[in-house]
């Protein structure tokens, strides 16, 4: 289950980015969604979750960003704070969406800084709050899409909260 949603979020990222260019006002992060959403089918196993996180994000560099080993240590950042964030928070949808934001905006951040850092980008304050609430829109709507949606698959299994 964890895979299969894993695999539709990362394709889905490469079929949007057809429909909307990479700068737009819809920037997708459907696979940091998904890994998001389903840290709960983990059951606790901290390690196996970061497997995939590290996993992910290394797929997500050979296919889209070209960046060898700086987006799995990334996802890997990200799930680390995911895995902070759930243990905080109780588990329904308007936490999970809180969740999100934050990843989101954490995950951003750390991409805009070390393009800066690295002079590929010059700081420029607007440039960074908008690549941050470009984001946070389609993939906060992806987010309640598809955690209903493995809500209503895994509640038969009694294993999803919320």
């Amino acid at each position: 289950m964890k895979i299969v949603i894993l695999i539709v979020s990362f394709i889905l990222e490469s079929v949007m980015s057809n429909f909307f260019p990479v700068n737009s006002f819809f920037a997708s992060l459907f696979s940091l969604t998904a890994l998001i959403v389903i840290y709960p089918l983990f059951d606790g196993d901290n390690f196996k979750y970061f497997r995939y996180a590290f996993l992910l994000g290394f797929a997500y560099d050979l296919i889209y960003t070209d960046t060898i080993i700086f987006q799995a240590f990334l996802f890997l950042i990200i799930a680390y704070l995911v895995t902070i964030l759930r243990k905080m928070l109780s588990d329904n949808l308007l936490n999970l969406v809180i969740v999100t934001l934050i990843c989101i905006a954490s995950y951003r951040t750390i991409n805009y800084f070390a393009l800066v850092i690295t002079g590929n980008l010059d700081f420029n304050l607007l440039t960074w709050i908008a690549s941050i609430y470009n984001s946070v829109i389609l993939n906060v709507i992806y987010c309640l899409i598809i955690g209903w949606v493995v809500n209503r698959i895994m509640r038969k299994k009694r294993r999803y909260r919320f």
